[in-house]
């Protein structure tokens, strides 16, 4: 025991000198493009962005109701505080689109009606925010909810980043920075989220994939992964999410989408690969790494042990969770 633990440390201390960390992203200056922007943490973060006094941010919606009222919804300290002016020069900041990600031919003429109008086609940061669930009994589920959430969660972020990142290649060796928000979800399996859970899993994969694949164009990578957040989405899920998934997620506690969108904006200036707002999804994301950055640099390799012994004593928590769930239902039948 002493052994591993002295040659953790030892190995923790040599890969901190040695590794390097993507640099942070500066968002002052920049055009954002946000899919998925119109309600929840999507919405939250185009007021966090403009505290960053971006050129300018292109919405990514479905409903253009929602889109208006991005704008119309605005907090008056975002307003008055981070814009020269009034809301008047809000609204020159922002651009929206109404667009169903989950055709890729309409994705691809948004992103073409939105490079034309900005900056010679310039995109510097694509926010990948669109997203759903549909929580229920895998048995009892039908396959098309299957498909439709795949198709939302996972095909409308590879739409989207399909057609930005030849934009981002021909950006004069500037590059750019892709953000995809996943979830908790996408870090562990969790018992009630057989449609959900895969879409945010292959999330990761494509951003492990691709932050590899385009390091030589400069382009950077965030993945974000939100627990149980307040928006609308979470009340529609709580509609058919079962007993045990409730107990597992924690009892129905939701975060704040305004606290998850300024996490993200932080990771997102710090450079961080991994962005987790709570501290159980940030142990999930050491326990989790596949071949990507740290995200507590050299302490994941010290918390690593601890995180797969808590990893197996949460397991063991869910199945029971699960068992007690299914006696109840079976008790009921009788």
């Amino acid at each position: 025991m002493i052994v591993y633990i002295i040659l953790s440390i030892l190995a923790a201390v040599i890969i901190h000198f040695v590794y390097k960390k993507q640099n942070g992203f500066k968002l002052k200056g920049k055009h954002v493009v946000i899919v998925g922007g119109s309600s929840g943490i999507g919405k939250e973060l185009v007021y966090e962005l403009l505290k960053e006094n971006i050129t300018s941010i292109s919405v990514v919606s479905r409903s253009l109701d929602k889109l208006r009222a991005v704008i119309d919804d605005c907090p008056s300290e975002v307003c008055t505080k981070s814009t020269p002016l009034n809301v008047g020069s809000l609204k020159s900041k922002i651009e929206i689109y109404s667009c169903d990600i989950t055709n890729k031919n309409k994705v691809k003429d948004t992103i073409a009606q939105i490079a034309s109008k900005n900056q010679g086609g310039k995109i510097d940061c694509l926010i990948n925010c669109a997203g759903f669930a549909i929580p229920g009994y895998f048995i009892e589920q039908d396959e098309d909810i299957f498909e439709k959430t795949m198709q939302l969660d996972y095909f409308g972020s590879v739409y989207a980043t399909k057609e930005v990142v030849p934009l981002m290649i021909e950006n004069g060796g500037q590059g750019g920075h892709i953000v995809f928000v996943s979830s908790t979800c996408g870090l562990v399996g969790v018992p009630g989220y057989s449609t959900y859970c895969p879409s945010k899993f292959a999330l990761r994969g494509l951003a492990e994939t691709l932050r590899s694949e385009l390091k030589p164009y400069n382009i950077t990578f965030s993945v974000v992964y939100p627990p149980d957040t307040d928006t609308p989405g979470y009340q529609q899920e709580n509609l058919t999410k079962p007993e045990e998934t409730v107990a597992i997620s924690g009892g129905g506690k939701a975060v704040s989408p305004l606290e998850v969108a300024k996490s993200i904006v932080t990771g997102i200036k710090n450079g961080d690969y991994h962005i987790a707002y709570d501290i159980p999804t940030k142990l999930c994301a050491v326990l989790s790494p596949g071949l990507t950055p740290f995200y507590f640099s050299f302490f994941d390799i010290l918390l690593a042990p601890i995180c797969r012994l808590v990893g197996i004593i949460a397991m063991n928590q869910n199945d029971a969770e699960v068992l007690k769930s299914w006696k109840k239902r079976n008790q009921l039948k009788k």
